[in-house]
């Protein structure tokens, strides 16, 4: 997740944000035919919009709360945290860099361990009571409260494992304390949406803030400090927001922001019922097309919905195993430890990685909107992703060898080789995939044939995005799983909940009580090393020993980064879609309705 006046940009920023065009990825034309025209030139337009209006946008999936320390999903994500709720510091997708919002400054220490924020004068939130810094402080509470249990945000706001204080020094004063020197503080200040203690602290106190601003609560009480409000949720179909009135922003003829109305968020979970509304001017906005559906809406001709393609994205598609050695509440191991001896074994997962043949994922899966993957930092984020990294480039032949160094023998034929371990089991495997993404459940199936060429038996099975989600964060109960990690800006710090050992987002063996792996407890050291150094290069220098570990160890395989592949209608004005989440609605207090 990621994660002035300030006017004295910190140095480190103009290092990991992408200047320029080096994060405004030029349009992609798809492989194939070649005749085909390439994407539309992306829209880049920024004026003074009219009020009034609504706009339609898809979600893949519904929202599961609108309490966004909640959050465990991007759907909910999405409306929480980025619509619902405002925060201190802003990453400004247009110029890639940090901005003041709720804060009008910010100044670091001396010695980097705590950040002195002034917050605006006048902040409401959308019922009208101020917003201080003690909603600041309240929201930390909240986050750190062991009682609420944030599935995501408790973790990506503690370095080391040890939460921030937060110092109130008057309504509009406050400091934060680290519990080690942090360079890039906007990282942490721009995952901090301010919630209303008034509102949300009696909650708090009876044990019951997890439950409060569920999607079934009377809209009146979702009290928000973002550019919108909850005007009617309809559980699993839409999500209206209303324009929230004291929102902070104003354009530059000094008219208060949001321009719209109001937003609809369409739960529209088949894609094709998605692309026929898009096209029949039912829905204006579609973030991450399927490729065939942006290549026919790319190749389209009249005034209808344009297709954009943002280019790699901070999105990675990965394979992982499940290496959780621990037992159900039965005493049954969560995997067969037979299975999970292959797992453990990294020269197993170094063959695996050496079979998938990531240039057909991206040539025929994605038609081309997506760059093979060899690291777990995509294209996308050029200023972070280490160059000289060991590749595991499709090569059958070494992966076969690296089997047999780890003692695993090939019997059967050359057509139906048959793998087994030194101990004559038969290396059968399955690997899950979200059924409501296919080119994740097509990618599984390449892979699954991959492997086959190694004698693996190999089955796909296809699961609801929500099953898949329980199952890797929450049961354990899986071998392998073809699915996704996402970041949402490019600096180190974003990645610490998938990198930590003791986070709950730990992919392939979370909540661990201490390292389990002598490469694992290293990464840890790392990971609180890069967030308290100082000097910038040597920041650097303990990210690369990060990509370093991982593109050894592999504990998650990297496959391919998808691009980012967008629609909307004409009628949508200041569009100015983003590779970095939430696309195409990073700046929806800005959209407006063109007449």
């Amino acid at each position: 997740m990621r994660l002035k006046l300030f006017r004295a940009v910190a140095p480190a920023l103009a290092l990991f944000i992408c200047l320029g065009t080096g994060c405004q990825t030029q349009p992609v034309a798809t492989n194939g035919n070649a005749n085909r025209p390439a994407a539309a030139e992306l829209p880049r337009e920024k004026t003074t919009g009219g009020r009034g209006g609504n706009l339609s946008y898809r979600l893949s999936a519904a929202p599961k709360t609108f309490n966004y320390i909640m959050a465990a999903d991007e759907p909910t994500n999405l409306v929480a945290f980025f619509l619902l709720a405002s925060r201190p510091v802003e990453f400004d997708h247009d110029r890639q860099d940090y901005a003041p919002a709720l804060a009008e400054s910010w100044r670091r220490s001396d010695d980097m361990r705590s950040v002195e924020i002034t917050l605006r004068d006048g902040l409401k939130f959308s019922d009208g009571q101020p917003l201080t810094s003690e909603d600041v402080a309240f929201t930390l509470r909240a986050l750190y409260d062991p009682k609420v249990a944030s599935p995501i945000y408790s973790d990506a706001m503690k370095i080391g494992d040890k939460p921030f204080e937060a110092r109130v020094v008057d309504p509009r004063r406050l400091t934060v304390v680290f519990p080690e020197p942090v360079l890039v503080p906007e990282n942490y200040l721009s995952n901090l949406g301010v919630l209303p203690r008034h509102a949300l602290e009696p909650e708090l106190q009876k044990g019951a803030f997890d439950k409060a601003y569920g999607v079934t609560a009377d809209p009146k009480s979702v009290v928000t400090s973002g550019k919108f409000m909850v005007e009617a949720s309809a559980p699993g179909e839409r999500v209206v927001l209303r324009r929230n009135p004291n929102y902070w922003m104003k354009d530059s003829a000094g008219s208060a922001l949001p321009y719209l109305d109001t937003l609809t968020l369409e739960v529209i979970t088949d894609e094709n019922n998605a692309v026929a509304r898009l096209r029949q001017g039912a829905l204006d906005i579609y973030d991450r097309l399927r490729p065939a559906d942006f290549a026919s809406l790319r190749d389209a001709q009249g005034a209808g919905a344009r297709a954009y393609d943002l280019g790699p994205g901070l999105y990675s598609d990965t394979l992982w195993f499940n290496l959780n050695p621990g037992k159900r509440a039965d005493g049954k191991p969560y995997v067969d430890p037979v299975k999970l001896a292959w797992f453990a074994d990294a020269r197993f997962r170094r063959a695996v990685s050496h079979a998938v043949d990531r240039q057909t994922i991206a040539r025929n899966v994605w038609l081309g909107l997506a760059t093979p993957l060899h690291g777990f930092i995509t294209p996308g984020n050029r200023a972070w992703m280490a160059s000289d990294l060991p590749r595991h480039e499709y090569d059958l032949e070494r992966a076969r060898a690296m089997l047999r160094e780890a003692g695993f023998q090939t019997r059967g034929t050359a057509e139906t080789p048959e793998l087994f371990d030194a101990r004559g089991n038969r290396v059968a495997f399955t690997i899950l995939a979200p059924a409501g993404t296919k080119t994740r459940v097509d990618s599984a199936a390449v892979v699954q044939e991959d492997l086959r060429r190694l004698g693996m038996d190999v089955q796909v099975a296809p699961v609801e995005n929500a099953q898949v989600s329980e199952r890797i964060n929450q049961t354990y109960d899986y071998e392998a799983v073809f699915f996704g990690i996402v970041v949402t800006e490019p600096d180190p710090s974003s990645y610490v909940a998938l990198l930590r050992s003791g986070s709950p987002q730990h992919s392939w063996h979370p909540k661990q009580a201490t390292p389990a792996t002598d490469w694992e407890r290293r990464i840890d050291e790392l990971t609180a090393a890069q967030a308290r150094e100082t000097d910038q290069a040597r920041r650097r220098e303990l990210f690369r020993e990060i990509q370093q570990i991982m593109a050894e160890q592999l504990p998650v395989i990297p496959v391919v980064s998808r691009h980012i592949p967008v629609a909307a209608s004409p009628r949508v004005g200041n569009y100015r879609p983003s590779p970095l989440p939430p696309f195409s609605l990073w700046n929806a207090e800005e959209l407006f309705v063109r007449q």
